[in-house]
């Protein structure tokens, strides 16, 4: 998360694989799921400097953005 966006906006990974978001912005994000493999629960804000990962537990395609800014939204295509 930086430049109030994603980065990046498109992730290929495979199942077993950990996911890493790191807020280097100066405002607080979110991760909200709105579509594809659940990924657990969506954490709280996520502060600057502040970090949040999941464990890709299944294939198919997730797409999330953040509430607070809406206009950020990325997806993440986890292969078998």
């Amino acid at each position: 998360m930086k430049s109030l966006d994603f980065s990046p906006t498109a992730l290929d990974a495979k199942v077993g694989q950990t996911v890493l978001w790191i807020n280097e912005d100066s405002s607080p994000h979110n991760v909200r799921y709105v579509s594809g493999p659940r990924f657990g629960s969506s954490p709280p804000t996520i502060r600057p400097g502040s970090r949040f990962s999941i464990r890709l537990t299944e294939p198919g395609t997730i797409h999330y953005f953040c509430s607070i800014h809406p206009w950020m939204k990325a997806t993440i295509v986890v292969a078998p």
